[in-house]
């Protein structure tokens, strides 16, 4: 049963963004519905809806650069989040806005493996002759809502494959390969309707020869529909905003499972480890993993004294810099044993005590394994691990709470950590003190998610629901990973003045509750 994304997971990230689109293929959509609009000056974008978000502007009447001062995630929502409860981009840090990306960036960044649902209307044309240009013309279906359109670009394209829009059961007779229709006008959760049978009926004459896409409203559908669906020989796919609501029709099984019950890690899954040598830092398991890192009052550079004495300071400190052994810097967490060999889903639940600039946490791939277990803080160099160090052992993708800016996925294509890069800050990190992170792979593309997040005190807030924060294709990892999840505290000078430096906090971070599902790849006869 095939998954199509309509702009994308579009209940998780703004429809028709990079995020959204990205992110269902991870999550196992095998074709994504993008709306595509053009701009005053002729540029095709991604959009669904001819009005800007949070504006009285228009696409078709502004230009490209006009378009770009705005915000494109203005007002979205994840499900269960009341509205004013949750920014997609910090309003705080303009900077960070989601802006209009160009059609072709967004086409170019998508897999090749999946099918393109384009929904041009008038653009049509163009955004043909763009994906042709690309190679990408036998991955198209062209959507419509007017037989002779589709008529019109079939005649120019005799191998384009269309598909019709219908918002009723009430179809016209045409010639489109493939009808997109609401699911509950076919299935009302007991039983195909009068309409449903009748619409079987006519493609088993020949009408539709792909099938019939069932669109699911955004609340889901029960499972008995699901199963239905996926039943049905005569329904190509189903076509829903959030690829979670599916996930069922996906095989899989599950790789790992554990709330880290008790105070003894089981070593036949689980290791732990730290990222320095130095006693700041304490991992140990006691019904969840504790990372514990504790006050800092040692010393530090830049110290004063004679010209010599000054001069031995700085020798010591570019010693230390050099080997990365800074005392001020610890960590540490778990890492999962047995490797992950097949696309996954991964989830955790954590907790931080303290949240600021230079301390953060994350749930992260390497190809890297976590090496020996420590049941002990480390006493010498030799009991330091750079897999447990977050942004450590590249190259890796991962998620994190970024100090308190945001969450964010980050990622290392190469093997020197200078090469570390992070994607744009997704809502504020100021307030969350915990939360459910999670990390998706399919093929070389990932997506980083979380949900929802907890004060200080505990108390819920906003999201309620996932939220993708960032999506990356990293190529350097092996097919068969290793998973950990890991805090940190370090030395960061302050961006208002480099000169001066950030607090150095103790922290205590908290990992419970980490599941692992795999979806292996079909098999054959």
């Amino acid at each position: 049963m095939r998954i199509i994304a309509l702009g994308g997971n579009r209940l998780h990230a703004p429809a028709n963004s990079l995020a959204a689109l990205t992110s269902a293929y991870t999550g196992g959509a095998d074709a994504l519905l993008i709306g595509v609009k053009q701009t005053a000056d002729g540029v095709l974008v991604p959009a669904d809806d001819d009005h800007v978000p949070g504006s009285t502007a228009l696409i078709s009447t502004s230009s490209f650069a006009d378009l770009q001062a705005h915000d494109f995630s203005a007002g979205w929502l994840p499900r269960h989040t009341p509205a004013g409860s949750f920014h997609y981009c910090d309003p705080a840090v303009p900077a960070r806005r989601l802006r209009l990306p160009l059609l072709d960036d967004v086409i170019d960044a998508l897999p090749r493996d999946v099918t393109l649902l384009l929904d041009a209307g008038t653009a049509a044309e163009p955004s043909l002759a763009l994906c042709e240009s690309r190679g990408r013309l036998n991955a198209v279906i062209l959507i419509g809502d007017s037989p002779a359109r589709l008529a019109d670009a079939r005649a120019r394209r005799p191998a384009l494959r269309t598909a019709f829009w219908s918002d009723d059961s009430n179809v016209v007779a045409g010639d489109a390969d493939l009808l997109l229709l609401r699911a509950a006008l076919l299935h009302d959760g007991n039983d195909w309707t009068r309409a449903g049978t009748d619409l079987r009926d006519r493609q088993s004459a020949g009408e539709w020869p792909m099938g019939i896409c069932a669109v699911l409203d955004d609340h889901g559908a029960d499972a008995a529909t699901l199963d239905a669906l996926a039943g049905a020989a005569w329904i190509w796919g189903v076509g829903t905003g959030s690829t979670f609501d599916v996930e069922r029709l996906r095989p899989s099984y599950v790789h790992t499972a554990s709330d880290f019950a008790g105070r003894e890690i089981d070593r036949r899954q689980f290791a732990l480890g730290y990222a320095k040598a130095n006693r700041f830092a304490n991992v140990h398991c006691d019904d969840g993993v504790h990372v514990e890192i504790a006050h800092y009052a040692g010393p530090m550079p830049g110290g004063g004294g004679s010209a010599i004495e000054r001069r031995l300071d700085r020798l010591e400190w570019d010693l230390i810099n050099v080997a990365r052994e800074w005392p001020f810097y610890s960590g540490g967490g778990v890492g999962v044993v047995r490797g992950i060999g097949d696309d996954f889903a991964a989830e955790v639940a954590y907790r931080v005590a303290r949240v600021g600039q230079a301390t953060t946490l994350e749930m992260a791939i390497t190809n890297v394994d976590p090496g020996a277990h420590r049941a002990a803080p480390p006493q010498s160099f030799r009991d330091k691990d750079s897999f447990y160090d977050p942004h450590g052992a590249p190259p890796y993708v991962g998620v994190e709470h970024d100090e308190d800016d945001g969450f964010r996925i980050n990622w290392n294509l190469g093997s020197e950590y200078d090469s570390n890069q992070y994607g744009r800050p997704v809502s504020e990190g100021r307030t969350p003190h915990g939360g459910r992170l999670r990390l998706e792979r399919r093929g070389a593309f990932h997506a980083a998610y979380y949900r929802d997040p907890v004060d200080a005190q505990d108390n819920p807030v906003s999201p309620r629901d996932w939220v993708c924060v960032g999506v990356i294709a990293n190529e350097s990892l092996n097919r068969t990973v290793h998973l950990r999840c890991v805090g940190k505290r370090w030395r960061q000078e302050k961006e208002s003045d480099p000169s001066q430096y950030e607090p150095i906090l103790p922290n205590h971070f908290t990992f419970r509750d980490l599941r692992i599902t795999c979806f292996p790849p079909a098999q054959g006869g």
